[in-house]
C-alpha cells in the first residue's frame, strides 16, 4: 500500500534530507517552527504555496521550504543568509527509504513532528 506523510512529516523528511543538525538541535530546543507560506508572507520568489520550517530565534538564517508535487518533494532552502534558494528534488519513497525505514527511525521522525511548533 502507498504511505501518506502529512505535511508536517514530509517537513520533518525534508530537514533531515537538507540540515538534520539544524533540524534536531531546535525540535530539541523547542525552537522549530512549521508554517505554510501566506500571501502576506515576505518570502522569495516561488515559495508562494509552499509550506516551511524556520527556527523561532532565527540565528542562522536557515528556511526550508518544501512542497509535495505527486511522488515528488521539491525543496527549496537558504542557509547563514544567503538569500538565493537552492532546490532539490527528491520522491518520496527515497525519502521513506533513507529515514523513514525501521521502527526507530519512524519513532524518530513522529517525535520530531510532535515537537514542531506552529506559527
Amino acid at each position: 500500500g502507498h504511505m501518506k506523510f502529512t505535511d508536517q512529516q514530509i517537513g520533518v523528511l525534508a530537514g533531515l534530507a537538507i540540515s538534520p543538525e539544524w533540524l534536531k538541535q531546535n525540535i530539541a530546543a523547542n525552537q522549530l517552527v512549521y508554517g505554510i507560506v501566506k500571501p502576506s508572507d515576505t518570502v522569495p520568489a516561488g515559495v508562494d504555496d509552499y509550506s516551511y520550517l524556520v527556527a523561532a530565534d532565527d540565528q542562522d538564517g536557515t528556511i526550508i521550504f518544501f512542497k509535495a508535487e505527486g511522488q515528488t518533494v521539491i525543496i527549496k532552502y537558504t542557509s547563514q543568509r544567503n538569500t538565493k534558494l537552492k532546490a532539490k528534488a527528491l520522491t518520496l519513497s527515497q525519502l521513506k527509504k533513507e529515514f523513514y525505514q525501521t521502527r526507530s527511525q519512524k519513532r524518530e521522525v513522529d517525535d520530531y513532528v510532535a515537537g514542531l511548533r506552529t506559527e
